[in-house]
């Protein structure tokens, strides 16, 4: 099985390299080309989500690269929001009891010009909420006036939600440990078997030691 992880920012190809530089959590569509043209047609992808979106052309070249697929099996574990949850549609998937889906219109940054560019402006970015809202279509069957409706007023959804609008296919049954503190739990699964193993460690060379003594007691040493 191979795995794509789509987490941080969803950002263009170009732009891939600023994140990298900052060290900060981005995907690009380079990065889940990568992983499928590694990968056996037959083979299944896996696909972690846990973005709040980004660039609305990264997230729809993604979304495509994943169609192209064959066996692709999605997986949101936090958020899958804006151009991640477009993402998110591009395959079976199943959500977290805890996770959230969030989907809203298409915005622009930086614009500038007059009247006739901002009418011209707004026409784009209607059709924009257009292409980004047949992802949702296209898994959901929901029509899509539904869905723009949906995206027009911003909304979060549930993972009960998501499945009851049919955006997933299941909600995630095993129970991983929740935490709910700010800055997470500093204790992981891998740390506590790796100090459970020292523990062991020290326990059976502190018994060995007792044993030798014990010998050496026997001989008046």
């Amino acid at each position: 099985m191979a795995k794509v992880d789509i987490k941080g920012d969803i950002v263009s190809n170009d732009d891939k390299w600023i994140y990298d530089w900052l060290d900060w959590e981005s995907t690009c569509p380079n990065d889940v080309k990568r992983v499928i043209d590694e990968t056996q047609p037959e083979e299944t992808l896996e696909v972690i989500v846990n973005s709040g979106g980004g660039s609305v052309m990264a997230g729809q070249e993604i979304y495509s690269e994943l169609r192209k697929h064959s066996n692709v099996q999605i997986e949101i574990q936090s958020i899958a929001g804006s151009a991640a949850g477009v993402i998110a549609m591009a395959g079976k998937s199943k959500i977290s009891p805890v996770g959230i889906v969030m989907i809203h219109n298409v915005s622009i940054s930086g614009a500038s010009g007059d009247y006739h560019d901002m009418q011209k402006n707004a026409e784009i970015l209607k059709q924009m909420n257009a292409a980004m809202a047949s992802a949702y279509t296209a898994k959901s069957g929901k029509p899509l006036d539904e869905i723009l409706k949906l995206m027009d007023r911003e909304t979060w959804l549930t993972a009960n939600q998501c499945l009851e609008y049919g955006f997933v296919d299941e909600i995630m049954t095993d129970q991983p440990q929740y935490t709910n503190g700010i800055y997470g739990i500093r204790l992981t699964d891998e740390i506590r078997q790796k100090v459970l193993a020292e523990k062991q460690a020290l326990e059976e060379k502190e018994t060995l030691k007792q044993e030798l003594l014990k010998d050496l007691d026997l001989y008046g040493v």
